[in-house]
């Protein structure tokens, strides 16, 4: 028995009224998908980068500063400065930095104390940076010693 041409279109505009829009956009998600998702991990991933930058980039001033507190009290020797900074910076992750105190050689009449640490992001990042590159975060601290009379 076949089925008559009324019953089909019957058939057909019941399906329109109870679906009207599911059969008329199929692949649309498919295609909303494939724009949506890039941009939404590009933001992701851009603000992972950003985030480890602000991190390593706040670790390094607080190691630049208790590195130099450290080296301010009596009896300090540079090479205390530089591991203290390191052990700081060690904490998140960062391996590869230049620690340097200024002056070399601390004595009982050094004045002050300057601790610069320069960090390379691109050695030190997460995964490889896409949004800022080859770039150099730069931490400074210069304290008075606590051996200066004021004279």
């Amino acid at each position: 028995m076949k089925p008559s041409a009324f019953r089909i279109r019957r058939t057909i505009s019941e399906r329109s009224r109870l679906q009207p829009s599911s059969w008329l956009r199929k692949g649309v998600t498919a295609v909303e998908f494939a724009i949506v998702t890039p941009v939404f991990l590009i933001l992701v991933f851009a603000g992972l980068e950003f985030a480890v930058i602000g991190t390593i980039r706040s670790t390094s001033h607080n190691a630049a500063y208790e590195a130099a507190r450290m080296l301010v009290i009596p009896g300090a020797q540079a090479n205390d400065g530089i591991a203290e900074a390191k052990r700081i910076l060690g904490i998140v992750g960062v391996d590869t930095l230049t620690v340097t105190v200024s002056p070399t050689t601390i004595t009982d009449t050094t004045q002050t104390v300057e601790v610069n640490i320069s960090v390379p992001y691109a050695q030190n990042a997460i995964f490889t940076p896409w949004f800022v590159g080859n770039i150099v975060l730069k931490s400074s601290c210069k304290l008075n010693t606590e051996r200066y009379d004021g004279t």
